[in-house]
């Protein structure tokens, strides 16, 4: 809330003591509020007025203090009661003079004067009364009315007189003094009132007599007397120790009473009879202790007094009562305990008194006085001050005092006016931040001015329905510049409306800075231009304006008229556009500063938001905001108000917040819930987007609420797209529908078109188009620029009667078009005689001179059309007219057409001659077939005929006339095999042709066929392999068993049979005594046991001789392939179960105890997995092999062995590989001497195997002999030497004849082949050498190592070798063979390849072109097990080698 300075209570005087005089002091207000009267222990009678000035004051001449201060019911004199004086003086305010009642009596103690009548009530010490008439002057005593002192008293609004005293008795009587009732009271009275309780039976509500006394007795209980209910007692109301004394109370409302309490407390009870005595509601204003309390029932608002301050509370809602410290006025504790308070009539001043004599006057409520322009608030702030504030920068700009109370208030863009009665007070404003102050300009008029209206230097004074416009005398007038020199009194004043005499009145006026705007009783809107001083428009409308409401610059104007219905005005085209959904109760409209489309009409109990929108698909438009409902593009019918809070005055909306004004000065902001988050941007998140994204729909901001579809879904967007095309923002629609979560392609290529679209009728148009409202999109259209824009559109939408409407106005030549393809329409609807009559309107003749595109086209119509009216004959059965057009046609389409028409009419021959005329053999060739059985005209087509089910007919037509051989080439064309088939079997007696078809389709019908014809034959061989074919699994097994024949039925079915197929033949060999056999079959079903159980049964029949064999190598290989199979089948099965019978089997015979060839076994732990087991194996195996001279297998073995370790990424026993390079030495030697002719390398292999020759025991004669002769030949004297000395000491007797005199010369005369030593005539073993060998880098450490040393003495790794030489292997020369990928030297092994060589490893034949260069090869990849992967990745790193 702004304004918030202003806030709960002001002070706006105090009366100390040093006027009123220390102690108790009296005061009060009279009727109107005007003016207080005060009185205290120094005898001075003071008169203020509202803003504490002093009226009058008199000094009593009495010498008593003043007991008692009352003003009469005309607020006109005041009566003071003095102590111990029998005189009661009277003041009265017109002459401001003293007037002394003589009472005759003594000791006063009560005084009252009548609410509504003269008479002032004085009682004494006594009991006795005295009845004073203020207009007659007449006395009237009335002698002991009471026994004891009357303390307390009031007169009700009817003239009753209620009276009670020390004697405990309440008497009541009349305006006169008669006596009508007395009760009995059980404690003092302390204070009595009249009131009314409610009454159920009374429910008049004109009836405000006060029938009711209420008494405090002795602070303890309240007493209620009805004075109309006599016989009833009256009720006594008690309360609540806690509470403590009752210290006042007072009544309100519908019979409720405020009860304040000395701890502070103050209680709301209800006096309604079925809840009298409940409390309604309660607060704790006080802590300590509570004097008075009062009610104001203009504010609705109670006060109390206590612990030197003054507390209100609200009290619209009695259950729901709040003191809030808002609401809180502290007073200083040197000003004396608080006494009494009093409020004024209109509950703008709360007047307080203190026991030491001071009077503090408060004001709590802030006449409701405002007005605005722009940003700008003017309000009251004080009786007699005004505030100006900036809504936008929530800031004052100044306060301005004023020399009156003013009854209105006025603000311009310069100016403030305050004014009453006839004057009006102007005040130039200061420019902001100059810290000059208002200065004031005061002009007086000569009649009562009800409201001034002010514009930049203008001025439009209302009075009594007439304006006066002047220029604002200020000082500041002389030098603006928006003033005219020169302009002559006369037009500085104009008084409106200027025809005199007339009983127009004027009902509102409104300024803007260019124009003043006035409405008047007959209608009329006027607007006068300051400029030009002349008036520029007006507008009659044909009922009296209540009020206009003009936007900030006067370019829309809204107004109300006396039917209560609202419209806009603009003077630019005075246009008028109305407001739909008014409210009819709504008594000011305020527009919205911050957007030009939007203002709120203010009722007395909401806020209602009004859009208007000056270009929409509809014209202008302007209407009520209405809620959004979920799923709905547009909005419901039920309008999103705001409720308006109690005591709020608006004065001007900005973005969505209604300023208003409180009666306490606050200056709060309601927030239209149409503009919820709607003002937020980018702090809107969660759930509140949604409500964001609608609201910014309902106002037009559809900027706004394209931020928020972006974090919505689809239908959102959707209606965001939507309102942009309803408002004609095409832009704003293309970028919706480009959005990811909508992605409309056709529509904004189709709004892309629209946006240079300039003209307005066009533009909506096509916007009507899209919305599917077609009669709008043809009004647009037709006051467009180009009208035949509605005749495109109905023909796209083939509303063909509209477009021939349309085109006879607009476009003649179409017509023929039009009726075409409405023909065409009319035909599918089945509706033929319009279609027909269509046809024939379309029909043109062709000009001769016209061009030749143009002709053709229109022969193509005629032709179009020509087609219609054939196909329309023929349906309404003029076949043969229909028929000729069809025929004499260039159109295959249509002969298409019309023959699918004959032929729903069961036309055949005229529907064959139209396919056939239209080349669609197919369908001409069946109707003749099979409608007309025409065959002979079928068979001139069937050249034409590609479907196989035309042929099939026609084979079947063929062979009905038992013409066999053309029915079987028909069948033929057909891919009819099993028709084809049935006639080589049953017609032809074709068979030979017949098995080779079916053995070719494999079509199981024809097998059948054939298999029953060679039954008939007494060919069951051939019969079994039809069966097959024909699925008839079960009758060819038994043929096959019945005829000895199972061989051929296992041979047809191969691996297409089922396990029980396998099974029965399985079973059927076993029977047989075919073991083999039968395990083969028991294998193919998976009976795992049976397969072995067989097999093993083979091997021991045929090791037994049970089972007998043409000779040993037969039997041999017969078990081999046995124990083969059985390692299969336990492979497959992986039984634990099966493994270890077989290899219980494998290492013992049964006879001889001795274990089998361990080769098998090897088989098996490879075929199990069980590859470690198998590496073990294969080395012995190997190592058997190579002892018996088996070199080649050895290696083979080793090296699959290798592989399959390195496969499944085991590591390569050093055992396995040290063997392997042993062997792959021995068996490189001879292609090195062959294929590369290095002598030299071949040596250096053969002394690796020498070294090794225990491992060849089988040659070891022949191999040391090459070794002796290839080492003599290369240089090798010293190992020619050494080797040559062991063959003669060890093995003479086994050196061929041929080589052994060669070696007892190298042993005796050692270095006589040598050509290093040739010539030296003695030579010592000691001189001879070896070649010195070349050296390498180790591919690990770079060590240089010898190039056939294959251990690095430095890094003691293991280092690879090259297959080709057997050379450790180099880095830069590193490649790897395709096939096995073990390593080699580049050169040699590409020289080996072109030699013509396999791989020496491998065995396996390398193209040159698949030997490539690796690039950054690993070592330690032959050092895991891996020599070489292989993989796309690796082939990545090598390249191409030289050739």
């Amino acid at each position: 809330a702004w304004g918030g300075q202003h806030a709960g209570m002001r002070k706006l005087f105090t009366v100390d003591h040093g006027t009123n005089g220390k102690g108790p002091v009296y005061f009060g207000w009279n009727k109107g509020g005007n003016l207080l009267a005060c009185c205290g222990t120094n005898r001075k009678l003071t008169v203020w007025d509202r803003q504490g000035k002093v009226i009058d004051q008199k000094t009593l001449s009495n010498p008593g203090a003043c007991m008692g201060l009352d003003w009469d019911s005309s607020g006109e004199t005041i009566a003071v009661m003095q102590q111990g004086s029998p005189v009661v003086v009277l003041w009265h305010y017109p002459g401001k003079k003293l007037e002394n009642l003589e009472t005759g009596l003594k000791d006063l103690t009560f005084m009252k004067w009548n609410k509504n009548g003269p008479q002032l009530a004085v009682g004494t010490l006594k009991g006795n009364l005295l009845l004073y008439n203020k207009k007659t002057l007449k006395k009237m005593p009335s002698m002991g009315k009471h026994t004891k002192k009357i303390t307390c008293g009031a007169w009700s609004s009817n003239g009753r007189l209620a009276l009670a005293g020390e004697d405990r008795v309440l008497t009541i009587n009349t305006s006169e003094g008669d006596l009508i009732d007395q009760i009995q009271l059980k404690l003092e009275p302390i204070n009595v009132q009249f009131a009314r309780m409610k009454n159920e039976g009374n429910s008049n509500p004109n009836d405000t007599a006060e029938t009711t006394i209420s008494v405090n007795l002795g602070g303890k209980t309240l007493l209620l007397y009805d004075t109309t209910e006599t016989n009833e007692s009256p009720y006594e109301l008690a309360f609540l120790p806690k509470y403590g004394s009752i210290m006042s109370y007072r009544w309100f409302g519908d019979g409720y009473i405020l009860v304040g309490f000395s701890s502070g407390q103050v209680i709301v009870i209800s006096t309604h009879l079925k809840e009298i005595g409940q409390e309604v509601s309660y607060v704790v204003p006080h802590s300590d202790q509570l004097s008075d309390v009062a009610y104001c029932p203009s504010l609705q608002k109670g006060a109390s007094i206590g612990d030197t301050c003054v507390q209100l509370f609200g009290m619209e809602e009695l259950s729901n009562i709040k003191a809030r410290d808002s609401d809180k006025y502290d007073l200083d504790s040197e000003y004396g305990a608080l006494a009494r308070m009093e409020w004024t009539e209109d509950g703008q001043i709360l007047t307080v008194s203190s026991r030491n004599g001071n009077v503090h006057t408060l004001l709590t409520k802030i006449p409701v006085m405002n007005d605005a322009c722009g940003t700008r608030v003017l309000y009251l702030t004080s009786l007699r001050e005004v505030c100006i504030k900036d809504i936008t920068a929530e800031q004052d700009i100044i306060n301005i005092s004023v020399e009156v109370e003013p009854s209105f208030v006025s603000l311009g863009p310069n100016h403030a006016a305050v004014g009453m009665n006839n004057c009006v007070w102007y005040y130039h404003l200061p420019e902001r931040g100059s810290g000059m102050t208002a200065k004031a300009t005061q002009r007086t008029y000569s009649y009562s001015v009800e409201a001034v209206k002010l514009s930049n230097w203008y001025a439009a004074v209302v009075s009594d329905g007439k304006v006066t416009l002047h220029v604002i005398d200020s000082l500041e007038t002389e030098n603006s510049n928006n003033i005219r020199n020169d302009m002559d009194e006369r037009l500085q004043q104009k008084v409106f409306p200027e025809k005199e005499g007339t009983d127009v009145r004027i009902t509102s006026v409104e300024m803007s800075p260019k124009f003043m705007m006035y409405s008047t009783s007959h209608g009329s809107i006027v607007y006068f231009s300051l400029d030009d001083w002349t008036i520029i428009s007006e507008y009659r409308t044909p009922l009296g304006i209540r009020a206009v409401y003009p936007n900030s610059e006067g370019t829309r104007l809204a107004f109300i008229d006396d039917a209560n219905e609202a419209y806009l005005y603009s003077p630019v085209d005075d246009s008028l556009c109305k407001v739909d959904q008014f409210n009819v109760n709504t008594d000011k409209i305020l527009w919205d500063s911050s957007d030009w489309g939007v203002f709120v009409g203010c009722d007395a109990k909401q806020f209602t938001t009004y859009v208007y929108s000056p270009n929409t698909r509809w014209g202008a438009k302007c209407s009520a905001v209405c809620k959004m409902l979920p799923g709905k593009a547009m909005p419901s019918d039920e309008i999103k108000t705001t409720d308006k809070p109690g005591h709020f005055t608006p004065i001007l909306v900005h973005n969505g917040g209604v300023v208003c004004q409180m009666g306490n000065g606050t200056m709060p902001i309601v927030s239209l819930n149409t503009h919820v988050n709607a003002t937020s941007s980018n702090r809107v998140v969660g759930e509140h987007v949604q409500q964001a994204f609608y609201n910014c729909l309902s106002l037009n901001r559809l900027e706004a609420a394209w931020s928020y579809a972006q974090r919505l879904s689809q239908a959102d967007c959707w209606y965001l797209a939507d309102r942009a095309l309803h408002l004609l923002d095409i832009p704003m629609a293309i970028r919706v529908y480009r959005m990811s979560t909508v992605q409309q392609p056709a529509m904004v290529l189709a709004l892309t078109e629209l946006l240079h679209i300039s003209e307005k009728t066009l533009l909506l148009g096509h916007v009507a188009m899209l919305f599917k409202n077609f009669n709008e999109a043809q009004n647009h259209f037709m006051k467009s620029s180009n009208p035949k824009l509605a005749l495109e559109m109905r023909r796209n939408l083939m509303h063909w009667n509209e477009a021939l409407e349309l085109s006879e106005k607009l476009s003649p030549e179409s017509i023929p078009y039009i009726s075409r393809e409405y023909a065409s329409q009319l035909e599918f609807k089945g509706e033929l005689q319009p279609a027909l009559g269509m046809y024939n309107r379309g029909l043109v003749s062709i000009d001769p001179s016209v061009d030749e595109q143009k002709r053709r086209e229109l022969e193509q119509h005629n032709e179009q059309c020509q087609a219609g009216i054939a196909r329309i004959t023929i349906r309404m059965g003029d076949i043969s007219r229909g028929f000729q057009i069809a025929m004499q046609t260039d159109s295959p389409a249509l002969a298409v057409e019309c023959a699918q028409i004959f032929e729903e009419l069961k036309q055949w021959t005229e529907a064959a001659q139209l396919y056939e005329k239209a080349e669609n053999y197919d369908k001409s060739a069946e109707i003749y077939i099979c409608q007309n059985k025409n065959l002979k005209a079928a068979a001139n087509l069937m050249q034409h005929i590609t479907s196989h089910r035309i042929q099939g007919l026609f084979g079947a037509a063929k062979e009905h006339e038992r013409d066999y051989v053309a029915a079987k080439e028909a069948y033929l064309a057909a891919e009819d095999w099993d028709n084809v088939v049935r006639l080589l079997v049953e017609h032809l007696n074709d068979i030979s042709s017949a098995y080779d078809i079916v053995r070719r389709t494999k079509s199981a019908e024809a097998a059948a066929l054939v298999a029953k014809q060679c039954r008939k034959d007494g060919n069951p061989e051939t019969a079994i392999e039809f069966l097959l074919l024909a699925k008839k699994t079960d009758e060819a097994f038994e043929m096959a068993a019945s005829h000895n024949h199972m061989h051929t039925y296992a041979t047809v079915l191969g691996n297409n049979g089922s396990v029980q197929d396998y099974l029965s033949i399985a079973t059927y060999y076993e029977e047989k005594g075919d073991n083999n056999t039968s395990g083969d079959f028991y294998l193919k079903c998976k009976r795992y046991d049976k397969a072995l159980q067989k097999y093993l049964e083979v091997v021991t029949g045929l090791e037994q001789g049970i089972q007998r064999a043409e000779d040993e190598e037969v039997r041999n290989k017969q078990i081999d392939a046995c124990l083969n199979k059985a390692i299969a089948v336990v492979g497959e099965a992986q039984s634990d179960k099966l493994n270890k019978t077989l290899i219980t089997f494998l290492t013992a015979d049964e006879e001889s105890q001795a274990p089998r060839d361990p080769k098998y076994l090897f088989s098996l732990y490879m075929a199990l997995g069980k590859y470690e087991k198998g590496c073990g194996m294969a080395i012995v195996i190997a190592r058997r092999e190579q002892n018996m001279g088996h070199y080649r297998i050895a290696h083979r073995l080793l090296f699959q062995t290798y592989k399959d370790l390195e496969k499944h990424g085991i590591g390569i026993p050093s055992e396995l590989r040290w063997n392997l390079m042993l062997l792959h030495s021995y068996l490189i030697a001879k292609p090195l001497m062959k294929a590369l002719n290095d002598h030299e390398m071949a040596s250096r292999m053969l002394i690796r195997v020498a070294k090794n020759i225990a491992k060849f025991p089988q040659h070891v004669v022949a191999i040391l002999t090459s070794c002796v002769t290839e080492c003599n030949k290369s240089g090798f004297d010293k190992s020619a030497y050494q080797y040559a000395k062991e063959l003669v000491t060890t093995d003479r007797k086994e050196i061929p004849e041929k080589h052994r005199k060669r070696m007892d010369t190298i042993v005796r005369k050692p270095g006589y082949y040598s050509k290093e030593h040739s010539g030296k005539k003695k030579i010592t073993e000691a001189d001879l050498t070896d070649p010195a060998e070349p050296v390498g880098q180790c591919p690990f450490c770079s060590t240089q190592v010898p190039m056939t040393m294959l251990d690095c003495p430095r890094c003691k790794n293991n280092i690879p070798y090259c297959i080709a030489t057997g050379q450790h292997m180099l880095l830069d020369s590193w490649t790897s063979c395709p096939k096995c990928n073990f390593p080699a030297l580049l050169e040699p092994f590409s020289e080996m390849i072109r030699q013509g060589e396999p791989c020496m490893m491998c065995e396996e034949t390398i193209d040159i072109k698949d030997v490539k260069k690796a690039i950054s090869p690993n070592p330690k990849d032959w050092l895991s097990g891996v020599a070489g992967s292989g993989t796309e990745e690796d082939a990545a790193k090598v390249e191409q080698a030289e050739p």
